[in-house]
């Protein structure tokens, strides 16, 4: 108690001193004023304070350095002890970590006091002082051993352990190379056996205690007051400690009878198994509950049917079930096409394969996915492409990549525009004009006044000052007066179609009716040229099952090809005719016409979404309901999620709670549960209970 008594007292002493110096800069020297700003210490010297940046007087004494090296310094100007360390912090009382070279290669830490003498002898890699404690480490071949001694360097706990860290309270979590933790008291007892998987700091004299991802609740002596099985515990400001137990997920088919149940606090699936979360940590589950990979990681995301990327202690991998393909050793690891990227902070992005394999060359900035097994890579600002080995096909040399047609890239070098290999020729040397890559033999040179467009191999095939369009087999130009040329690629113009010279915009087509506007009138002419609708209408669309919307005088209809109106215009907005159905809209409400303009469903909905099994849904007011094609309503907008689930069913939520209900609206799985997902696989329902926060009263 005496010498708790006396470090309290000096601590106070120390912080009490410290305020009334500050350092000052003069010359690029530095020295020490009081508050009063008189000169203490003459700016004389490299820094003051300590090596870790802060500054502090500590019973009349500080840090200086000269020459690269630190040494102790006293406000008389004396020095206490000669620059010799490589670095100087202050740690607590009147204790200084210190680091020095012992030998030409090593560099130990130790501990001395403010007077320069030596408490703890120079021969730790590190020293992490608590108290009247210090937790030392040393590097024994590939890994470090913990232990923990006096300030006097009596051994209070052995140097074996895995890793040891302070809890509060005078107390420590000791970890074993089997990577469990034991709680250890201030003279060196352990309390607890080495059972415990993480442990939380203390606060109002309790610690969290983790095993199998599931917490309870320990005091100052190891006593267990809470068992370990609760999902999460909170200990309040005041005192009172609330748990809430894992929630309980029912494997339930669609008479709501129960199958299996899991406790977890979050269930996904994946393609084979379910991806389990208990407390902070992911496991995997097969749809027999049988554990397959423990809930131990901090994420878990599939890479492959049996490989997981993984985070555990922040740090990331890929895992399997039985193995490690790639250790926890990167700050990020993501897919890439069919490979992995691997970050590293401070150094960038490396490339693996599936077995875990780094295949790249170096680190970069960036990698980007460029089709199958290419990928473009960016390092020291410039771009290159990895092949699918890793291999710098194309090398980082290039200012832009922009786009490839099999082997031949659009790049930017030097701030010109060319085409090159993955062999990297030079297929069109670096030029000042943009350049368009249109197929694998052909490209677009966009001069000031014309478009030129080349092949590879340089010969001019076709230019033309006019807005061209690229398709697969041809190319189209518009000119001036409106009429349009298609030519193939060899150069030949294989059609022409005319309109008058006041015709300013040509669309494109659809059933073989293509629309054009003349005199800002709309109408449409055939693959020929020949018209076929006259232009008087104010806007049209494309044709559609022999329908095409047009637009009369501010309202929209529908006219057939032989330019009768087949629809009259009465709607505000419309839509394709898909399946004999149109979803249009009428006073800012949605339904739904066939082709003879018939109401189908009728103008009462804020929106109507065709889904893929013909059926349509149904938004009124935030809600969501269901129609068929012949304008049945199924299910009346009432619910606020409504999905499809197996073939006739639909989960269905409101108000914060899931069920499911039939096509037809019929009730199967009550709305009790707080989410609902579909297993394809098993052709079952996950239905989750939710627990909640209980005040617990403790053992």
């Amino acid at each position: 108690m005496r010498s708790v008594l006396t470090h309290v007292l000096l601590l106070w002493v120390v912080i009490a001193s410290a305020a009334d110096y500050q350092p000052f800069q003069e010359k690029g020297k530095m020295g020490i004023k009081d508050s009063k700003g008189t000169v203490i210490i003459p700016p004389q010297f490299d820094a003051l304070g300590w090596s870790d940046g802060s500054f502090s007087v500590v019973g009349d004494v500080t840090g200086y350095r000269q020459n690269n090296l630190w040494g102790i310094i006293n406000l008389k100007k004396v020095t206490v002890a000669k620059p010799e360390f490589e670095s100087l912090v202050y740690a607590s009382g009147d204790f200084l970590i210190a680091r020095k070279k012992i030998d030409a290669v090593h560099l130990m830490s130790g501990g001395i006091n403010l007077s320069g003498e030596i408490k703890i002898p120079f021969v730790y890699d590190g020293i992490l002082v608590q108290g009247l404690r210090a937790i030392v480490f040393n590097l024994k071949k590939s890994h470090y051993e913990y232990g923990l001694i006096d300030l006097a360097n009596r051994p209070v706990i052995p140097m074996k352990y895995k890793n040891i860290w302070p809890l509060g309270t005078l107390r420590y979590a000791v970890e074993n190379t089997q990577n469990k933790i034991a709680l250890f008291s201030e003279a060196g007892n352990a309390i607890t056996d080495f059972s415990i998987d993480s442990i939380s700091p203390y606060y109002k004299n309790y610690a969290k205690v983790y095993q199998s991802s599931l917490q309870g609740l320990i005091d100052r002596e190891g006593t267990l007051k809470l068992e370990i099985k609760y999902a999460a515990i909170s200990i309040l400001p005041n005192g009172k400690i609330k748990a809430r137990l894992p929630s309980q997920w029912f494997y339930v088919n669609e008479k709501n009878e129960e199958q299996q149940k899991i406790l977890a606090d979050e269930l996904k699936l994946n393609r084979k198994n379910l991806l389990i979360k208990r407390g902070r940590f992911w496991g995997l589950l097969d749809h027999n509950q049988n554990e397959i990979i423990s809930p131990q990681y901090e994420g878990l995301e599939e890479f492959s049917t049996d490989s997981f990327i993984a985070t555990k202690n922040g740090k990331c991998g890929l895992i399997t079930a039985d193995k490690i393909i790639i250790p926890f050793l990167y700050d990020s690891v993501k897919t890439c096409a069919n490979k992995l990227k691997l970050f590293t902070r401070g150094i960038g992005w490396q490339l693996a394969d599936e077995q875990g394999k780094i295949i790249s060359e170096r680190y970069y900035q960036q990698l980007l996915p460029a089709g199958e097994n290419l990928f473009c890579a960016q390092s020291r600002n410039y771009w290159g492409v990895l092949n699918a080995s890793g291999r710098e096909m194309i090398h980082c040399v290039l200012d832009s990549l922009f786009s490839h047609r099999g082997e031949v890239w659009l790049v930017k070098f030097k701030n010109k525009y060319g085409l090159i290999n993955t062999n990297e020729d030079w297929l069109v040397p670096p030029q000042d004009f943009p350049l368009q890559l249109i197929n694998s033999t052909c490209y677009l040179e966009k001069q000031p006044t014309n478009f030129l467009i080349k092949l590879i191999s340089g010969e001019i095939i076709y230019f033309s000052p006019n807005p061209l369009i690229f398709e697969n087999n041809f190319f189209r130009e518009t000119l001036p007066n409106g009429s349009e040329k298609t030519i193939s690629y060899s150069g030949q113009i294989v059609n022409q179609l005319d309109v008058s010279d006041s015709a300013i915009r040509y669309f494109s087509e659809s059933e073989g009716f293509r629309g054009f506007m003349k005199d800002g009138h709309y109408g449409f002419i055939d693959q020929k040229g020949k018209l076929r609708i006259a232009n008087r209408y104010d806007s049209i669309g494309e044709f559609h099952e022999g329908l095409a919307a047009m637009k009369l005088i501010g309202k929209w209809g529908f006219v057939d090809r032989d330019d009768h109106i087949a629809i009259n215009p009465n709607y505000d907005e419309p839509s394709n005719f898909i399946e004999g159905r149109a979803i249009v809209s009428r006073n800012k409400k949605k339904g739904m016409i066939d082709t003879n303009g018939k109401v189908v469903l009728p103008f009462r909905y804020n929106r109507i979404t065709r889904k893929p099994n013909n059926h349509f849904l149904l938004e009124s007011d935030n809600k969501l309901g269901l129609a068929n094609s012949t304008g049945a309503v199924l299910i009346e907008p009432r619910f606020d999620i409504l999905k499809e689930a197996g073939k006739g069913t639909q989960i269905a939520c409101a108000d914060k709670k899931c069920g499911t209900v039939s096509d037809e609206g019929l009730n199967l799985i009550p709305m009790m549960y707080e989410q609902i997902i579909y297993n394809i696989e098993t052709k079952l329902f996950l239905a989750e209970k939710k627990s909640e926060w209980e005040e617990m009263q403790l053992q």
